[in-house]
């Protein structure tokens, strides 16, 4: 009986176990910083301005440790258990935009708002993101609004950008897709910035 009963521990005990949860931190493509300087600026960068990124806003569906794909139909959500972010997007997705904003438009300063000395920017950028997510075997999707403000709080430009990438068969493939997706809104932030700051 006392055999019986430390064969059912052990059992328990090993259905009891789980995989190893990986985590995943999101970034630029290898090699890439967010894109080509942009020709022009000053020693300071981004002309001489200076510039802020945030706040961006994330849905609420992807404020979670766990990586989010569609499935099916695409209405249908699945959370990857294993499979997890190591900070919350809303957290490191406007620090990435500040590294590629920043590297586009010379190698200036960058800062996330808030922050030490952020709320003096010349120009803010705010981000609100619809849609961050896909289907493995499929693509990813990044849907944000994006707006230039200047000290006032008002706004000098507004833009829309809805994007693809392939999503790959893994979810390391998947966030590399995501990390491309920010890249690639960086580099269409920053153009804009150095729009406005040519502007007569």
């Amino acid at each position: 009986m006392a055999i019986l009963l430390l064969a059912c521990l052990l059992l328990s005990g090993c259905a009891g176990s789980s995989a190893a949860t990986r985590f995943y931190l999101l970034a630029p493509p290898a090699g890439d910083q967010g894109g080509s300087a942009i020709a022009g600026t000053d020693a300071s960068g981004t002309l001489g301005a200076r510039v802020a990124v945030g706040p961006v806003s994330v849905p609420s569906y992807l404020d979670r440790p766990q990586i989010v794909t569609r499935e099916g139909d695409g209405v249908r959500l699945g959370l990857a258990e294993f499979d997890r972010w190591a900070e919350p997007l809303a957290e490191s997705l406007p620090r990435v935009l500040a590294e590629g904003i920043s590297h586009a438009l010379g190698g200036g300063r960058v800062q996330v708002f808030p922050g030490d000395k952020a709320e003096d920017a010349d120009i803010r950028v705010t981000v609100d993101v619809n849609r961050l997510d896909g289907s493995l075997g499929g693509t990813v999707v990044l849907d944000a609004w994006w707006a230039l403000l200047d000290r006032s709080g008002a706004t000098l430009r507004r833009g829309r950008m809805v994007e693809r990438r392939a999503a790959g068969a893994d979810h390391a493939a998947m966030v590399a897709a995501h990390g491309a997706l920010a890249s690639a809104l960086a580099d269409t932030v920053a153009a804009s910035v150095r729009e406005v700051l040519h502007r007569p």
